[in-house]
Parts: structure tokens; C-alpha cells; sequence
């Protein structure tokens, strides 16, 4: 009984919910550029430091031009966050193999030492920001909980949006239609 009830609390917190603004202290960041390429493992990636407004999720979304990307802004702390990765595992492979790049967005609200043991963990592109960066960002879109999904398309525009877990078929859904409008 027990472990029904919780099995049906954890669902209930994936579908319904989402976590709301966390923010503490900065950790500085050392700015490196480098070249985008999804790969099966976790690669860290970072932006300049010295980035303001939207120069920041610019500098992000330059690193994909030409590709379809779904991105994930989450937090090391965020139950939903790390239940949502999970189930998503299921249509990642099948995405990527048809172009698309997974990228996950966090701010230094995620510990650096929690943030270190995950996401070597979640294959894709990984962007740990500063506070202040993280904030500028999330106030770009309005993004007022995480998780937070937004499907880019090839020409760098936003196809989807959506707070909290939309649900695999969903996601997959919306990331098949930004890649069919990448094929014309």
C-alpha cells in the first residue's frame, strides 16, 4: 500500500508539477568557447563569463545553427527535473539519430558538486551558468519553473515551448515537426 501510494505521488509530481525559482549564491565560471557536437556521453560546455542579456541564450543557441535543438533548463535539485530526464531517456536515442541535439540549461542554484556527479550521467550538451545569467535567462523567455522544455528549429527560432514535464509523446511530437521543417 505504501509503496502504491508513492509510486502514485511520484507520477503525480512528473505530470502536474514543476519546481519553482531557487536562487543562491555565484560561482564564477570560467568562459570557454567551444564546438557543438552531440555525442552519446555528456560533454560540459561553457559561454563567456562576461555575457549580459541576451547575448547570453544567443551565445547558446550560435553553438546549433542549422540544427534542431531540444533544450532543458533544469536544476540538480528539482525532483520533476531528474524524474522527467529519466523518462525522456526512452525517446532521446530515436530523436537524435533523426538530427536532433539535446541541451541542458542549468544555473549554479544546481551545487557545483551535485551538478559534477549528474551530468556526466545524461548524454547531451551541458551549460552550467552563472547566477546572474541563469536569472537573464530565465526572465528572457518568462520561464518562471522548471523543468522547461523549448524545442529550437534549424533556423534558430522557437517551436515549443512548455513548463514542466510535457510528457514523452508530446515532446517527441513536437520535436518530429521541427525536424520535418529542417528537411524542406
Amino acid at each position: 500500500m505504501k509503496r502504491t501510494f508513492l509510486m502514485l505521488l511520484a507520477a503525480f509530481l512528473m505530470v502536474g508539477t514543476s519546481c519553482g525559482k531557487n536562487s543562491n549564491g555565484i560561482e564564477e565560471v570560467v568562459p570557454e568557447n567551444e564546438q557543438p557536437a552531440q555525442t552519446p556521453k555528456a560533454v560540459l560546455k561553457k559561454i563567456d563569463a562576461s555575457l549580459t542579456g541576451k547575448a547570453v541564450f544567443k551565445a547558446i543557441a550560435e553553438n546549433y545553427e542549422g540544427k534542431v535543438v531540444v533544450l532543458d533548463f533544469w536544476a540538480t535539485w528539482c525532483g520533476p527535473c531528474r524524474m522527467a530526464m529519466k523518462q525522456i531517456d526512452a525517446i532521446k536515442d530515436e530523436l537524435v539519430k533523426k538530427g536532433a541535439i539535446f541541451v541542458y540549461v542549468t544555473g549554479d542554484t544546481s551545487p557545483q558538486a551535485d551538478f559534477d556527479a549528474m551530468y556526466k550521467g545524461i548524454a547531451g550538451d551541458h551549460y552550467r551558468l552563472p547566477d546572474a545569467q541563469w536569472k537573464t535567462v530565465l526572465n528572457q523567455f518568462g520561464i518562471s519553473g522548471i523543468p522547461y522544455y523549448m524545442i529550437l528549429k534549424k533556423d534558430g527560432s522557437i517551436a515549443y515551448t512548455h513548463m514542466g514535464y510535457p510528457g514523452n509523446d508530446e515532446l517527441k511530437m513536437q520535436a518530429e515537426i521541427a525536424l520535418s521543417e529542417q528537411a524542406q
